[in-house]
Parts: structure tokens; sequence; C-alpha cells
């Protein structure tokens, strides 16, 4: 039975989490593209050793490398890369990349980490307004985030040491933004420091 990623916490919440990365990273490699990574795509479920798998769910968004649907926006937006909420990106001049696909999933994580509480959304819980906005102004909400909120940022006490790992994740996220020109990444270099950089060992073991 899958059950929403979000009901976790602590070092079960973020192993699923990273079992899903690694699970993308592989498909990734394999030219399957997701192109909508939200909370409600990551679920997990027990397994017969009694230990919480994660999942990526939902592919029906799905396309290969090769498909024609390359270029198109199809996310959930308050989880979608900054860049491809630029006016570029909306209007389908932009390339989905994995990088894109990587920052969806560190949103998710830092989501996660400042708005549950034991499996629960908290009271007083921040980003309500991200989810009224449209691209545009969940872009601006998201600069806003990065150059000065992130800082402020208090994680529930459920998720403290997995916002350790958000915080991690985002410096460089942060870094890429504020490069000009912007660097040319490749996927394997996200995934080593956008990404498993942060995640301790006891995790990814």
């Amino acid at each position: 039975k899958l059950i929403p990623i979000t009901s976790l916490s602590g070092d079960e919440f973020l192993r699923a989490w990273w079992q899903v990365v690694v699970c993308h990273r592989i498909l990734w490699s394999r030219r399957l593209r997701h192109r909508d990574i939200s909370p409600s795509n990551l679920m997990v479920y027990k397994s017969r050793s009694n230990k919480w798998i994660g999942v990526l769910n939902d592919y029906d968004l799905s396309s290969t490398h090769d498909g024609p649907r390359g270029n198109e926006r199809t996310g959930t937006i308050p989880f979608m890369a900054i860049e491809l909420l630029e006016e570029d990106a909306i209007e389908g001049k932009v390339e989905h990349l994995y990088r894109h696909d990587a920052e969806s999933l560190i949103w998710v994580l830092t989501w996660v980490c400042l708005r549950y509480e034991d499996g629960k959304l908290r009271n007083n819980r921040p980003f309500n307004q991200w989810l009224k906005q449209d691209a545009n102004g969940c872009r601006e909400k998201k600069n806003d985030f990065m150059n000065s909120g992130r800082g402020k940022a208090q994680p529930s006490p459920s998720h403290k040491s997995n916002w350790e790992t958000a915080r991690g994740c985002l410096r460089p996220v942060g870094h890429y933004y504020s490069e000009d020109p912007k660097p040319t990444l490749t996927d394997d270099e996200v995934y080593q420091t956008w990404l498993m950089a942060w995640v301790p060992s006891r995790i990814r073991d």
C-alpha cells in the first residue's frame, strides 16, 4: 500500500526521499523523464523487512528524451525549478534538464521540512502564498526565499536534522542562480554536488 512520503519524519523520511533521488537518477540516465516532481508524487510503502521504501509515482507526464514534449512545461508550479518559471521557459523555449528535476526534488525536501510536523501540516506554515501564484509570482517568491528567507526558516522539530540536508542542497542551487553567466553542469555534477554531497552517509548506506 502506497502512502504519502509526507507521513514520515526524521531519518525514515530522508531515507525514502534519497531512494527517490537515486531512482530518478537511474531512470533519467535511461532517458525516461518524469517532469512533474511534487510531494504528491513521492510515495512510500513498507517492505517485507518492515522498512519504508520511497517511490516516485505517477509517470503520466513522463516522456523519453527524443519525444516531442521536451520543452513543454508540465510541472506543478511551487516545485518547478526557478529557471522553468521564467518567460522563455513558459513559452517552451528552454529544454527540460536533469538539474531542473534535481531542483524540484530539493524544493520538495524543503517544503516538507518547513511545513510538516510528525506527518501532519503545521499551523502557521510557510509557503501558503506559493500555492496561489502564477509562474511569475512563484518565481519571485522563490527568489525572495533564496535571497533572504532560507536563512530565517524554522523547520519543524521532527524534520530538524533533515533541514540541515535541505539547507545544504539549497546552497549550490542559490550559487548557480547567482552566477552570470551561469555555469554548464553535467548531470553527474548536479547529482553529486546538489544532492548526494549533503545527504549523511547513514542515509545513503
